[in-house]
């Protein structure tokens, strides 16, 4: 071979994996786990000694944890509609469980398809109606309650293309079990606590530990098949269970933590102030797409990246 072929061939060959290089970074895979009706303060890692929550709490200590995130309501439906749409639940028209949205409305399916990415959801559904949310793939929970853990594994082991999807579970929403590992005095008690939901705090441990194993399965799923560097993997709660359907703090805000090998600093908090709306076009802005002008949020992709700064 001659040198200038062989510079050449160097080049070319740089050239490529420069451009692979580009693609990986510029299109991450996305992996949303929403837990149900759990407050921000019953994790270990939000200040909780004695639930049961070692793998949001691992997740946490790999990525940023956030401390003012909230959706716009303490509802299911709502709060998940704020997610896939990027808009309040009086916009989208899902303003009242059980609620659509309004038809033929955009939502994270159709805008990340058309970037090339497959969409899918992994477990409770709750957002209506099928018309505007057609999902690449659909996975139904396991008896109306599990996650369907082992047809989320055979799609991971096989896509080829850049996918998002979100992993719903339905822990630890109740019913709460009448026979838990707790008792009474395992109990922490956090500041607002009052009404009858203190006695089923021992089922709702349970449910939280129950969740936790589940995650650390999705987690098991996404390393063994080496999605780690290449995906951000996100866990929020759709809302605390103590403020459901008020107005109230704890309803509110919502635990969230990111993980962005590469990109998140490792162990890191932010205290910007951030809704759920804003997710849609953060997912956007990072993989280069257009952000619509009607959308509610704003990507807070810098925030990630180390910027104090609200956006």
């Amino acid at each position: 071979m001659k040198t200038s072929q062989y510079y050449l061939y160097l080049i070319l060959l740089f050239s490529f994996f420069w451009l692979q290089a580009q693609d990986s970074s510029t299109s991450p895979n996305f992996i949303f786990y929403l837990a149900d009706d759990q407050d921000l303060l019953d994790y270990g890692i939000y200040g909780n000694p004695k639930v049961h929550t070692p793998a949001v709490d691992a997740l946490a200590k790999e990525g940023m944890r956030f401390t003012n995130f909230y959706t716009s309501q303490a509802i299911c439906a709502p709060s998940r509609s704020q997610i896939f749409t990027g808009m309040y639940p009086l916009k989208n028209g899902c303003m009242a469980n059980h609620l659509p949205v309004k038809p033929n409305l955009k939502t994270v399916i159709d805008y990340m398809k058309a970037e090339g990415y497959e969409v899918v959801l992994a477990g409770k559904g709750h957002v209506k109606p099928n018309s505007v949310f057609q999902w690449s793939k659909y996975f139904k929970s396991v008896d109306n309650r599990y996650l369907p853990l082992d047809k989320l594994e055979n799609y991971l082991e096989n896509i080829k293309k850049p996918f998002c999807v979100f992993v719903t579970s339905d822990f630890p929403h109740g019913p709460y079990p009448k026979i838990s590992e707790y008792t009474n005095e395992d109990i922490y008690r956090l500041p607002y606590d009052r009404g009858n939901f203190r006695k089923l705090k021992t089922g709702y441990y349970q449910n939280i530990r129950d969740d936790n194993a589940q995650l650390e399965r999705v987690l098991e799923i996404v390393e063994i098949n080496g999605l780690v560097d290449n995906s951000i993997f996100i866990y929020a709660s759709d809302h605390g269970i103590s403020g459901k359907w008020g107005v109230s703090e704890q309803g509110l805000k919502v635990p969230f933590i990111v993980r962005w090998p590469g990109v998140v600093e490792a162990n890191s908090v932010s205290e910007t102030m951030l809704n759920f709306v804003d997710i849609l076009p953060t997912f956007l802005d990072i993989i280069g797409a257009d952000i619509p002008q009607d959308l509610d949020g704003k990507s807070f992709q810098p925030t990630l990246k180390g910027n104090t700064r609200r956006f």
